[in-house]
């Protein structure tokens, strides 16, 4: 009970303190003067907005940096950003947008992606980065943060601090939108998901109203916002449970280049080592072509939380497979997400403003010979369509002790069981190649599910498509509470943008 309280106080403590991007824009166009004059949009937030926020509109010079996003496939459509300031400005800038009858997104790193995003066409968009506080209370392993703080901003300080949490496996996604939807990462061996370590949140109802949600208070609020939060409101700020790095807080870093022919032998090695995985080790297999070596290649990144000799011996069955090339390298953890994969998933994977898209598949067992076939297609995708060619499928095989340590009651994530997830990443250089024209991503999406090792389809909501099934997303399990407090908190639809769940079920 202390802790939660502890953590509330920290919420309010801070509360208190505070050209390949025509797809994104194509349902929108600039206004001129005349029609921002009496553009009602417009003239509501000009009239409410606080001296410090900033509204801008399509072809003003800031509009572009504010509003685009990591992937412009199937992307929302703006007329309007509001830069907003304060948690007064949030509440007018949703009051605008419903009195105008506009749809509206509130973003942050704007780094999520679902086909159900272009529900937003010539929308509003709240940009709320101005929520960028950290706040660190070593002693009492609390974390604190504004909704719009992204992995590498933690991370740092975190670590200046001698702590650790679980994060996800890209530094430049927000923090608090990873966790809504279930975080998960390299230490869920350790630590469970991100939203295991979450205690506490201030957050924006749609009907603008403020509250606190912790288990302790408004504890239904809090099981939803943990695996479905988006459907609910404005995270403003969220205090989680921080945890002791793991000694010197260095990881062994191990990274390996295997030719794709291997592939049937790799996984069954990767299957047979994953029954006795330690807490510590998780491995990221990547589908890519190599344009050095000038062919596909499967690339590995395995690190282990822990002293190096134990690392290397987790890792030596991949040692043993006689890679192409490898690299194992003990670093730091608030370097790792920069230095993983050859820093393949550092800077380059945060770019913003390509055309991407991405299809995942929760899985409980590896099938080599389905990843045999998989490889197959990745290939045939890439040559028929060299437009695709910086496309990566992604097979992020994680430990799963601290997951299942959380009781499956206690939270809506649904997929507690799932040992990895995989993710097809798409990504076209050019403006008429895309998932639908290719039909590769759909096809392989295919031939994963079937031996998957699940009870039907199941998906990571953050790794899914927008075209499965909100069964497949929520379960069919946590699908009639989550919908009782849908009509509850939100009955209008109003955060309806990204995977909404009903108001009623079945």
């Amino acid at each position: 009970m202390a802790r939660f309280s502890v953590a509330l106080h920290a919420l309010v403590l801070l509360a208190q303190t505070t050209s390949v991007l025509s797809d994104q824009f194509s349902g929108s166009r600039p206004l001129d003067l005349a029609e921002r004059a009496v553009d009602p949009l417009s003239h509501c937030l000009q009239s409410g907005l606080s001296k410090y926020a900033t509204v801008e509109t399509i072809g003003e010079g800031g509009f572009l940096n504010d509003s685009i996003r990591y992937a412009t496939l199937e992307s929302p459509s703006f007329r309007t950003v509001a830069k907003v300031a304060c948690e007064k400005d949030i509440a007018v800038a949703i009051k605008c947008a419903t009195q105008t009858n506009t749809s509206f997104l509130a973003t942050s790193a704007r780094h999520g992606f679902s086909t159900t995003l272009t529900s937003i066409s010539n929308g509003l968009e709240i940009d709320t980065s101005f929520l960028n506080q950290v706040r660190v209370d070593a002693k009492r392993n609390l974390l604190t943060i504004g909704g719009a703080v992204i992995f590498e901003q933690a991370i740092e300080a975190l670590y200046q601090n001698g702590k650790e949490i679980p994060t996800g496996s890209c530094y430049c996604v927000g923090m608090v939108g990873a966790t809504l939807g279930g975080g998960i990462g390299r230490l869920s061996g350790l630590h469970g998901l991100t939203l295991d370590s979450l205690l506490a949140v201030r957050i924006m109802l749609p009907n603008t109203t403020i509250v606190e949600a912790s288990r302790n208070k408004n504890s239904e609020l809090f099981w939803g916002i943990r695996g479905s939060g988006f459907n609910f409101g404005v995270v403003i700020y969220a205090t989680y449970r921080v945890y002791d790095q793991v000694p010197q807080g260095r990881h062994l870093n191990a990274d390996f280049i295997f030719p794709i022919s291997q592939v049937k032998s790799y996984y069954e090695k990767l299957a047979e080592a994953q029954k006795s995985f330690p807490a510590q080790l998780s491995i990221l297999s990547f589908f890519n072509f190599n344009p050095v070596l000038n062919q596909t290649t499967i690339t590995t990144n395995a690190v282990y939380a822990g002293p190096e000799a134990e690392g290397r011996k987790a890792v030596q069955f991949l040692i043993d497979q006689k890679p192409l090339l490898q690299n194992l390298t003990m670093v730091p953890w608030n370097r790792l997400i920069q230095s993983a994969a050859f820093g393949a998933t550092g800077p380059p994977l945060c770019v913003k403003g390509r055309r991407r898209g991405q299809w995942g598949v929760g899985v409980n067992q590896i099938d080599p010979e389905t990843y045999s076939k998989v490889a197959v297609l990745y290939q045939e995708m890439i040559t028929k369509y060299p437009a695709s060619i910086n496309s990566v499928l992604d097979m992020q095989l994680l430990p799963t002790q601290g997951v299942l340590a959380v009781p499956q009651s206690s939270t809506s994530y649904p997929w507690r069981s799932l040992i990895a997830h995989v993710l097809l990443t798409t990504e076209y250089s050019d403006e008429t190649t895309n998932d639908e024209t290719t039909g590769y991503p759909r096809r392989i999406r295919e031939a994963l599910i079937p031996t998957a090792g699940t009870d039907g389809f199941e998906v990571y909501v953050s790794y899914s498509h927008g075209d499965e099934t909100i069964e497949q997303l929520y379960s069919k399990e946590n699908l009639p509470r989550l919908a009782a407090l849908k009509k509850k908190i939100d009955p209008n639809g109003l955060f309806n943008a990204y995977h909404p769940v009903p108001t009623a079920y079945p």
